[in-house]
C-alpha cells in the first residue's frame, strides 16, 4: 500500500531495513569544498572510476554497482523513513542517487566530447529535472587555471546548453567534486555533450558525474550523531538507485562517515 496516513510511516519504519554506512574519506581540499565518498573505503565497499569518455557505453549505475548502498527495491516504493549519522569532522552530509559519469579526461586545453553518452538511467522519468553536474577527481591533479564549460542537453530536450565553472580548482585532490552551474532557465541535465578547459592544466585527469540530491543531513559536532525522523527525510528513492554519500567540508581533515539509513516499502 502506499502511504497515506503517519501512521503508515510508523509502521513502515517498525518493519523497514536498516542500512548501516561508514565510509572513510580522502582529505578534502579547502574548507566550504565538496568532497565525494564513492571511492572512500568501508561499508559499503570502495567504488571505482567511471569509464573513460571515449569507452561509449557503462556510463549509468544503479543500486549493485560497486560502491552503491546496495538497498533491496521494495514491492511498492522504497523510502527513507530515517537517519542516524555522524562525522569526525563537523560537516553537511550529501546523499545523492548517482545517475552518470565518466572520467579520463585530460587537462590540456579544448574540448572532451564523450562517446555515444546516452540516457539517463531509465529511473529517472523526468528527464533529469533536478540533476546536477560535477567534475569528479577519480585521481588528484596539478595546478589548473581558467574556466571549465560543460555543454549538455537540457530536461526540455535543448541541445547546446552550457554551464561554466568561471574559476577551477587548482590542484583537486583525489575524491574532489566541483560543482557546475547551469546555463539560465535550466532546471536539470539529461545528457552530457562534452567538457572543454580554457587553459591546459598541469597534469593528471577528471570526469564528470550526474546526480539527483536525495537529502542532506547537518553534522553540526564532529563525532555526535544526529537522528533525523521522516518529517525531516522522508523521500523516495527509485527502485535501482545508486546511492552514495558526499561532504560539504568544513575542514581540511579526511573526514569518517557513520550511521544507518531506515529504508521503508510503501
Amino acid at each position: 500500500m502506499a502511504i497515506a496516513t503517519v501512521d503508515d510511516i510508523a509502521s513502515g519504519i517498525a518493519s523497514g531495513l536498516v542500512y548501516p554506512f561508514l565510509k572513510i574519506l580522502t582529505a578534502a581540499k579547502a574548507v566550504g569544498s565538496f568532497q565525494s565518498a564513492w571511492m572512500g573505503t568501508g561499508y559499503p565497499g570502495a567504488g571505482v572510476a567511471s569509464p573513460a569518455y571515449t569507452a561509449g557505453a557503462g556510463y549509468t549505475c544503479d543500486r549493485t554497482t560497486a560502491g552503491a548502498l546496495g538497498q533491496t527495491n521494495g514491492a511498492v516504493q522504497n523510502w527513507i523513513g530515517k537517519i542516524a549519522a555522524a562525522s569526525t569532522v563537523a560537516c553537511s552530509i550529501l546523499v545523492y542517487d548517482r545517475l552518470w559519469s565518466c572520467s579520463g579526461m585530460g587537462f590540456a586545453l579544448g574540448a572532451k566530447a564523450v562517446t555515444t553518452p546516452g540516457a539517463l538511467p531509465a529511473r529517472i522519468t523526468d528527464s533529469g529535472v533536478g540533476v546536477r553536474a560535477f567534475v569528479e577527481q577519480f585521481v588528484a591533479a596539478g595546478a589548473a587555471t581558467g574556466t571549465l564549460t560543460l555543454t549538455y542537453v537540457n530536461t526540455a530536450a535543448a541541445a547546446g546548453r552550457t554551464g561554466v565553472i568561471p574559476v577551477v580548482v587548482s590542484a583537486p585532490v583525489a575524491g574532489q567534486l566541483q560543482p557546475i552551474p547551469l546555463q539560465v532557465g535550466d532546471v536539470g541535465v539529461s545528457q552530457v555533450t562534452s567538457a572543454n578547459n580554457s587553459a591546459t592544466w598541469t597534469s593528471g585527469s577528471f570526469g564528470i558525474t550526474l546526480m539527483k540530491p536525495i537529502a542532506v543531513i547537518p553534522c553540526a559536532v564532529a563525532g555526535l550523531a544526529s537522528s533525523f525522523d521522516w518529517a525531516q527525510v522522508l523521500r523516495k528513492i527509485p527502485a535501482d538507485a545508486c546511492v552514495q554519500f558526499a561532504i560539504m567540508a568544513t575542514a581540511t581533515t579526511a573526514a569518517t562517515l557513520f550511521g544507518e539509513a531506515i529504508i521503508i516499502d510503501k
